[in-house]
């Protein structure tokens, strides 16, 4: 298809990503449409069959080929019930390996294109530098950029080379601030020199190895950034030409797609006197799809390029980028329907769940000798899960029903233990259910959790072991006395298992941390 054969309208309508709707159809010929959860919410429980014959009305109907998306951050299953959760992307880091890196990508895209989607907003390329930051944490990769290099290429690389587009995010980097730009706009808070070593190597990496797209976050960068924007503050990337023009554009030379983070976030708001003023000059830096705009996204634009306030140059980027990513996927092509996967496939994808989840589980220090654990020398086992996300109690009732299952004769204590009940038990085991959004806000343990924590080590630190199923800084933060601690990153079913195999022997602990504690 040729941008000549597209009127001014249709042009416009290439550049929003709208919300697919489940209960009625949005019949505009969109760019994009994103479908069900996200990544900051559970996963939505609308079965198969109607997911595929949901998004198949967006295909069908679509006269330029749709792209479908959605946060298929952490596998497919994280967006929508009865496909596949895989471990968070830290758990690909621990394990170190670049056939599981791909492995990853290539199982998040057979899932995908089971259900109609082409498109994912992944992988998080961000570098968690920060241990404070309460966005990145596990969801990134690793604190080190040559390390995140050669894995997130080979993720990338497994989705691409099965037919769906990643993006590369949050330009120009995360991980750095200590507050979210779900609420305020956050800081890369590197020196120019550093970031091009930092975050902004990683970037460029992922670009000349090939990454369809980008997205940009609500994140400046002080230290490159020029202009002073009216409150004497410098722009987030999705309002700044300096960062999405020229930096990422021009100077690291990014020829694809340049998606906003969504629209809606604290971050991105109030810069201008309206939301709808703020998408245009979103637009206008340089952003060539628009996360959920507005409903007056449309007649704004067309007003904005008719009275010359955007070029029309500018427009025609965009469109070009965006219908060049929709012919590498082959969508004009007719490759662009929900496929069926074999039973390998199948199979694929929950091997690849498994072993990137017994490949990450860290040992980080067994200083009490414990590991691996029996029945007979350890029978009595106290198992106390702390954690803010209720749902992840069902994680902890896993954690004994796997240690039952193995002879060990396990007392759940789900609101603390106290002297008395460690006395009785041979072990003390400490599991920690984190995750970023789980709740929004900080990853710290506060209130009932806090409390659990204060008196954890006040008796039996000689039978305690600590396992964190999420952040991997909670050793240091919380449990630096306990003398065993493990990371394991997810607070998945397969990470919970994983744990178990590795805790009595079945499989050996990995000893490779991905950041630095």
């Amino acid at each position: 298809m040729k941008i000549t054969d597209l009127s001014l309208k249709e042009k416009i309508l290439q550049t929003v990503v709208i919300r697919v709707d489940k209960d009625k159809f949005v019949s505009d010929q969109v760019g994009a449409a994103f479908f069900f959860g996200e990544i900051i919410t559970e996963a939505d429980e609308m079965g198969l069959d109607q997911a595929r014959s949901t998004l198949k009305q967006y295909i069908d109907n679509a006269g330029i080929p749709i792209l479908i998306t959605s946060d298929f951050e952490n596998g497919c299953g994280s967006m929508l019930k009865g496909l596949t959760p895989l471990p968070y992307l830290m758990g690909v880091g621990a394990a170190n390996r670049e056939e599981i890196a791909y492995n990853y990508g290539k199982a998040t895209a057979l899932e995908a294109r089971s259900v109609g989607a082409n498109w994912s907003f992944s992988p998080v390329s961000d570098l968690n530098i920060n241990k404070r930051n309460p966005l990145v944490n596990v969801r990134g990769i690793s604190d080190n950029p040559d390390l995140a290099i050669r894995l997130l290429k080979q993720v990338i690389r497994g989705m691409q080379e099965n037919g769906l587009a990643a993006c590369a995010k949050h330009f120009p980097g995360d991980g750095l601030d200590y507050r979210d730009q779900h609420i305020v706009t956050t800081n890369n808070s590197l020196s120019f020199t550093d970031w091009k070593k930092l975050s902004g190597k990683v970037f460029q990496e992922l670009i000349d190895d090939g990454v369809y797209s980008v997205m940009a976050g609500h994140i400046t960068l002080p230290d490159y950034q020029k202009e002073i924007f009216t409150n004497g503050m410098k722009l987030p990337a999705t309002l700044s030409q300096e960062l999405i023009e020229k930096l990422l554009k021009k100077e690291m030379g990014f020829e694809g797609v340049v998606v906003t983070d969504a629209l809606g976030m604290g971050g991105f708001n109030g810069w201008y006197d309206t939301r709808q003023r703020s998408e245009i000059e979103s637009f206008k830096a340089g952003c060539d799809m628009m996360l959920w705009p507005t409903a007056d996204y449309v007649k704004n634009m067309t007003e904005a390029i008719e009275n010359g306030y955007i070029p029309m140059e500018r427009l025609d980027d965009a469109v070009s980028r965006i219908l060049s990513m929709k012919e590498k996927l082959g969508l004009f092509a007719g490759d662009n329907h929900a496929i069926t996967l074999s039973q390998q496939d199948r199979d694929f994808v929950k091997k690849t769940q498994q072993e990137t989840a017994e490949h990450s589980v860290t040992l980080i220090r067994d200083k009490g000798n414990f590991f691996p654990i029996n029945p007979e020398k350890n029978k009595k086992i106290a198992v106390i899960p702390i954690t803010h996300h209720q749902p992840a109690l069902e994680e902890a009732e896993l954690l004994c029903e796997e240690l039952s299952n193995r002879g060990f004769e396990v007392s759940y204590f789900q609101n603390g233990v106290k002297d008395e009940d460690v006395d009785a038990h041979d072990l003390v085991l400490y599991a920690l259910f984190s995750r970023p959004f789980r709740p929004m806000g900080f990853l710290d343990f506060h209130s009932k959790e806090a409390n659990k924590i204060a008196k954890s080590l006040q008796y039996g630190t000689d039978k305690t072991i600590v396992v964190s199923f999420g952040s991997p800084y909670f050793g240091n933060q919380y449990f630096e006395r306990a003398l065993t601690y493990v990371n394991a990153y997810s607070m998945l079913a397969p990470s919970v298992k994983a744990f178990v195999r590795a805790a009595v022997g079945e499989i050996p602990f990995d000893s490779f941390s991905p950041v630095e504690l």
